[in-house]
């Protein structure tokens, strides 16, 4: 996945001065959030809660890498933004906040839909672990195959005590076959958001080729 190799190479750029305090996470949610509507720097900073001189420099990079310009209006994304806001959306067309229930780990949840992501899932213990390094309680990856929810390596929620949970998480997130679902528990939505961006990209293929940057 393009998107989030170029992402990955941003976070780690090397730069005069302190290490920077933000991640590929702050990355990816910062592209989300210029893609809506050109933004100022401040208040970038609250949405992302991350500090004025670390935002400046996540801008910078953004701008250096020609995926964001400064405009009078704040800062908006280039085409080569746009390209990557695009497939973000296309390998996680949604994510929202998910009530709590019999098979989630935390008093706040969020749960993110990965186009395809099936097909990658083996026992969730990956995403589990992604989850708790991103400081969240913990994962549960869901699949949807043949229009039912499986938890590998359990079985499919077609129980009587799984049948609800499995009907709202249906409504939440529509899923189409060979889709999964992460949805992390944390101790706030803001880190199970955290959580369920950081388990979600274990689905994706990022690829690693070396100048992808300069082919967007």
């Amino acid at each position: 996945m393009k998107a989030l190799t170029v992402l990955r190479r941003l976070a780690k750029e090397k730069a005069p001065g302190p290490p920077s305090t933000f991640t590929e996470l702050h990355l990816a949610k910062a592209i989300e959030i210029i893609g809506r509507k050109a933004i100022g720097r401040a208040k970038l900073s609250r949405e992302l809660a991350l500090g004025e001189g670390a935002t400046r420099t996540l801008i910078n990079r953004f701008t250096n890498g020609g995926l964001a310009t400064s405009t009078k209006r704040g800062i908006q994304l280039t085409r080569s933004g746009l390209s990557i806001l695009e497939e973000l959306q296309r390998n996680f067309p949604r994510g929202a906040i998910v009530p709590r229930s019999s098979i989630t780990v935390g008093p706040h949840n969020f749960g993110i839909l990965v186009r395809n992501g099936g097909h990658r899932v083996r026992s969730g213990i990956e995403q589990r672990d992604a989850a708790v390094r991103a400081d969240a309680v913990g994962a549960v990856t869901l699949l949807f195959k043949s229009g039912l929810l499986y938890a590998p390596p359990m079985s499919k929620f077609v129980a009587k005590d799984w049948e609800e949970t499995a009907r709202k998480i249906l409504e939440i997130f529509n899923p189409k076959e060979s889709d999964a679902i992460v949805i992390c528990g944390a101790e706030s939505i803001r880190k199970a958001e955290d959580g369920a961006r950081a388990a979600a990209r274990t689905l994706v293929n990022s690829g690693s080729p070396k100048e992808l940057l300069k082919k967007l």
